[in-house]
């Protein structure tokens, strides 16, 4: 027989195989596309997240008061000694002339008549902020070091808050990618699953099948092109729930992300992606049935006594 027959036969015999056992072919695809579409949407949303930039009420930033009265003090100098430090990524230096301008400005303090205060009685003041993602304790040694720098009259440093919020991102983050991996593990799984839970050859039909010399590759082919199908339509319902969920919950995340001064990106999927995802889980589908077929045959074959096959 030429291969475009033999092939379109084994098709067809996949085919009918696939159509014999509908429930058992809505359960396989209908789990499949719920955990690979879970799956994939968890991805995306894990991966955005960590492109987003660490906002500014997440990094840790802590108060340097200089002392010492006007003009009294090199404040370049204590600038430099501070960006020195380690773990310091910034040292934003606030006049005392600026920060009382800013304490007038306000409706509360509008009569108290702070701009007419002479002297200035509020310091010279650095907002030194520390390099993301740092360890709180990192972070708190950094803080004694800060004290120690000349003409550094005191430094405030909010340490609960900075722990609470790196603990929190701490565990997000773990939470987010055991998540991940539990739903790698389990697309793994239905996908082996998908491909190889197919009938059994039965004791009979390799007896009949090795009378007429049929050949192993023939005998495989059908299964491999159902665990090829199978996974092809498991992947076209991923892709279409992990399209809906992105529709579905994209403009509250990105509203959230916008509540707490976040950019949340955009899919950066192209359209070809999903054609291409579909193709590779075929192949995937058809290399894993494979397998199990081969596997699947020699067991069979095994099991038969040796007068059985005379």
């Amino acid at each position: 027989m030429s291969y475009a027959p033999t092939r379109a036969a084994a098709l067809g015999a996949a085919l009918r195989t696939m159509a014999q056992r509908p429930l058992s072919l809505v359960v396989i695809t209908g789990s499949s596309a719920l955990v690979l579409g879970l799956l994939a949407f968890a991805t995306l949303v894990a991966w955005r997240v960590s492109t987003l930039d660490t906002p500014g009420w997440m990094r840790p930033q802590a108060l340097v008061l200089v002392g010492g009265a006007e003009g009294e003090t090199d404040l370049a100098a204590v600038g430099t000694a501070l960006r020195k430090i380690d773990l310091v990524a910034q040292a934003d230096f606030i006049g005392r002339a600026a920060a009382l301008a800013q304490l007038a400005q306000r409706k509360s303090l509008a009569s108290a008549g702070l701009a007419e205060l002479r002297p200035n009685p509020l310091p010279d003041a650095f907002v030194v902020h520390f390099v993301p993602g740092a360890a709180p304790e990192a972070i708190e040694a950094t803080v004694a070091q800060l004290r120690h720098v000349k003409n550094v009259e005191s430094v405030e440093y909010a340490s609960d808050t900075y722990r609470k919020a790196h603990l929190l991102a701490r565990v997000g983050t773990r939470a987010a990618r055991l998540l991940v991996l539990a739903l790698g593990a389990a697309a793994l799984i239905g996908t082996a699953l998908a491909a190889v839970l197919w009938p059994r050859w039965e004791r009979e039909q390799i007896q009949v099948l090795d009378l007429l010399g049929a050949d192993p590759a023939a005998l495989r082919r059908p299964r491999v092109y159902a665990g090829a199908l199978t996974l092809l339509v498991a992947a076209a319902l991923a892709s279409w729930l992990f399209l809906a969920l992105d529709a579905w919950l994209a403009p509250d995340l990105q509203d959230l992300a916008q509540a707490y001064a976040l950019a949340w990106p955009p899919n950066p999927l192209p359209p070809w992606s999903v054609p291409l995802a579909c193709a590779i889980a075929a192949l995937l589908g058809g290399l894993i049935a494979a397998i199990g077929a081969r596997v699947a045959l020699r067991r069979t074959r095994s099991e038969l006594r040796p007068g059985d096959t005379a």
